[in-house]
């Protein structure tokens, strides 16, 4: 393990890789949500995705995509748009507006230039497939719970507290996503439409009361990113409960410390014990290394051989 030095974020969430770039998304960003480090000596490069008000900025990022060509794409849930960002001549160039059958849109993936998979919070499926115009062109799959939907907890309170982090990968069309609470993967096929496997850990689905018309949790902290390689699919695990949050709520490390690997069937292959609780990574399979993002240390960026 490698500690990197670096000016401390606020909430470094979300860490690509491309080349001799990382992309760090920093969620809780002063001026700028995201920035772009040279690799592996680190030094910051740019800052983008300005916070304000005006044409140009975000009310919010919630996730960043690369394409093969470079170009950025970021979601600000709060605008309810996709931004296209050119990094060459630091500008945003297009901004998709989402459509208004989404509700606050929180995660993403990017299948190819031209199409978008988004996460559902109506309840009425479970993916929905965008175009770059901003039109929902189909629907697909369901929440995968076991338990009989009770009269009283709607769709969009079930589809709260199955909020998942999600990754897709073009070259094997694994699309994977992971609850945030409880301890659930889904691993979908995007080519066939088909789904591959639904793994319930020991904690299984995610627990919740409803309240308000709000998934209250009061279960566990589940994932909080999830990666999907070439080989196989990456997972980091907090495994954290509510109660023990509620009683020592300055004391709680932010973040997982279990990294789980699983074969793109859904296959348990290892699972990893680190020596620090991470928020997000990225996986580069062919040196067989992780970069993570630590936002409890001074020492945010934090690079493991694996």
């Amino acid at each position: 393990m490698t500690c990197i030095d670096f000016v401390p974020l606020r909430y470094p969430f979300r860490v690509k890789q491309k080349n001799s770039s990382l992309y760090i998304l920093d969620l809780h960003g002063r001026d700028y949500y995201c920035f772009r480090l040279s690799y592996p000596n680190i030094k910051v490069e740019n800052a983008f995705a300005s916070r304000g008000n005006g044409p140009e900025d975000f009310l919010s990022v919630e996730n960043i995509r690369l394409n093969n060509s470079g170009i950025i794409y970021l979601l600000d849930a709060n605008k309810e748009t996709i931004s296209f960002f050119n990094p060459e001549k630091d500008t945003v160039y297009n901004r998709i507006k989402l459509p208004q059958e989404l509700i606050r849109s929180l995660d993403f993936a990017l299948i190819n230039d031209s199409l978008f998979a988004i996460a559902d919070y109506t309840g009425k499926c479970r993916l929905h497939i965008m175009d770059s115009n901003g039109k929902i062109l189909y629907q697909l799959y369901h929440i995968p719970t076991k338990k009989k939907k009770s009269n009283n907890i709607s769709g969009i309170v079930l589809a709260q507290a199955w909020r998942s982090f999600m990754d897709y990968n073009p070259n094997n069309g694994i699309l994977a996503m992971a609850t945030q609470l409880g301890q659930v993967i889904e691993i979908y096929n995007l080519r066939t439409n088909e789904t591959v496997n639904i793994l319930y850990g020991k904690f299984g689905e995610p627990q919740f009361v409803s309240q308000g018309g709000y998934a209250i949790p009061n279960g566990i902290m589940g994932y909080s990113d999830i990666h999907v390689g070439n080989k196989a699919i990456y997972a980091v695990f907090w495994g954290t409960s509510f109660k023990d949050i509620q009683k020592n709520p300055f004391n709680t490390k932010e973040g997982g410390k279990i990294v789980q690997v699983f074969s793109l069937e859904g296959k348990p292959i290892k699972q990893y014990t680190l020596d620090r609780h991470i928020t997000g990574f990225s996986i580069d399979e062919k040196n067989n290394k992780m970069i993570a993002l630590d936002v409890n240390s001074d020492n945010q960026i934090v690079e493991y051989q694996l």
